[in-house]
């Protein structure tokens, strides 16, 4: 057998086993997607009417602070800078969703914090782990407060 065969040989060898992995890899890509979003649109209620901007999103947990305080708070929102909770807001209550911003404090993995009405007037900062959206970020939300 020529060396040239032996090159092209191999190099098919090669090319048949780039193929195999990357139908594979497509595959388990495909697969762990599918999971994914499934898992997140069964876990997660819908958001706003138009699933986008500011407005009206539920809160999914019971007794959530509904928090305000000096200028740390508005800067960096947290447990310990906002000091003052104004009550509490539980599922299946709704909130008015105006801003949202990075906090100080990191939440159930999230670290934005949103600026809310109740329905009764009042206004603070709650976690947006707790707001009731398929991720962390709110697209179409202001990002600063």
């Amino acid at each position: 057998m020529s060396q040239a065969t032996e090159h092209e040989r191999g190099t098919s060898v090669l090319q048949r086993m780039a193929r195999r992995f990357t139908r594979r890899s497509a595959a388990a890509a495909g697969a762990v997607l599918l999971a994914t979003t499934g898992l997140g649109l069964a876990t997660a209620g819908t958001a706003h009417a138009s699933g986008h901007g500011e407005g009206w999103y539920g809160v999914w947990a019971s007794d959530v602070n509904l928090r305000r305080g000096g200028e740390g708070c508005y800067l960096w929102p947290s447990v310990t800078n906002c000091f003052i909770v104004d009550g509490t807001v539980s599922a299946p209550a709704q909130v008015w969703v105006y801003c949202q911003t990075v906090g100080d404090q990191v939440v159930g993995g999230n670290p934005y914090w949103v600026w809310v009405r109740t329905a009764d007037g009042r206004h603070g900062y709650i976690a947006s782990y707790f707001i009731d959206n398929v991720t962390n970020w709110i697209d179409g939300v202001p990002d600063r407060c």
